[in-house]
């Protein structure tokens, strides 16, 4: 029916959203994914219906999705951030928000 199908195709923008975030730092996209499967480990642990320990898994991995919006030489930056850098990397979940925001 229309509103599974609508449901399904947001489901895939999702998935796809928090691919892209993988595309710019690939240790994200590592951890996105660990972070997706320990949260439905434990979701499944305690009990949830399967139907939340799907949507657990799938939702997991768009925590660091604001990462998007972080320049590249402090996301990629080798060693220890400067202030004004670890400040900036900070607001990667203000960004996530309003990318997110409407998504549900």
């Amino acid at each position: 029916d229309r509103t599974r199908e609508l449901q399904q195709a947001q489901i895939e923008i999702l998935e796809r959203l928090a691919r892209a975030a993988e595309y710019r730092d690939d240790e994200t996209g590592h951890h996105a994914q660990r972070v997706g499967h320990t949260s439905a480990v434990i979701a499944h642990e305690l009990g949830l219906p399967e139907e939340q320990v799907i949507l657990i898994r799938r939702a997991a991995p768009l925590h660091d999705v604001g990462k998007i919006g972080i320049p590249d030489g402090i996301l990629l930056k080798p060693g220890k951030l400067t202030t004004d850098e670890f400040d900036k990397m900070k607001k990667h979940t203000a960004i996530g928000a309003g990318i997110l925001a409407g998504s549900h």
